[in-house]
């Protein structure tokens, strides 16, 4: 693998929530959003050699991605999909505005998260990694689900004032 295909192989592990999100945002079914992903993460390694180094990867790959969607909508059979294809380019338009915005927020969400004690650490990624349930995740931790959707409203609570602190909010 050379310098360029290592390169974007690491944009493409680090960028590719951020990819599943911006489809789940136009697919809410779970189970389309999967399947576009699958296709849209193919054709993203097809045209790896397409990217431009020191551009955004997830802006490129999100671009991909909207036309993989639509291309889904006109193939499925159109009472499945939730939305028609203007509002999901209605939503496109609104994401690339907020781009900048939301990236920005995404950053500082991760740096925020990298400085949580690592207990917090843990169990954020736990809790949100979607693997297992908070009931059972609170049983192998010897917690109520209670305390632990407890413990994980102060967590958030703090994220939210260290991405307010490092993007220089105010309230």
């Amino acid at each position: 693998m050379d310098h360029r295909q290592k390169d974007f192989a690491e944009q493409f592990v680090r960028g590719q929530d951020r990819v599943y999100g911006f489809i789940a945002t136009m697919l809410p079914n779970r189970t389309d959003a999967e399947e576009v992903f699958q296709q849209t993460s193919l054709l993203l390694w097809r045209k790896w050699d397409e990217f431009k180094p020191g551009t955004k990867f997830v802006s490129w790959a999100c671009t991909i991605a909207h036309y993989e969607v639509l291309n889904y909508i006109r193939r499925a059979d159109r009472k499945n999909i939730a939305l028609s294809g203007d509002v999901i380019e209605l939503l496109v338009k609104e994401r690339r505005i907020m781009r900048d915005e939301i990236d920005a927020r995404h950053d500082a969400l991760r740096a925020c998260i990298d400085h949580l004690p690592a207990r917090q650490r843990e169990l954020v990624e736990a809790a949100y990694s979607g693997v297992q349930p908070i009931n059972a995740l609170a049983t192998q931790m010897g917690q109520t689900a209670n305390a632990l959707y407890m413990t994980l409203r102060r967590i958030r609570d703090a994220l939210g004032e260290c991405i307010r602190r490092r993007l220089g909010e105010t309230g």
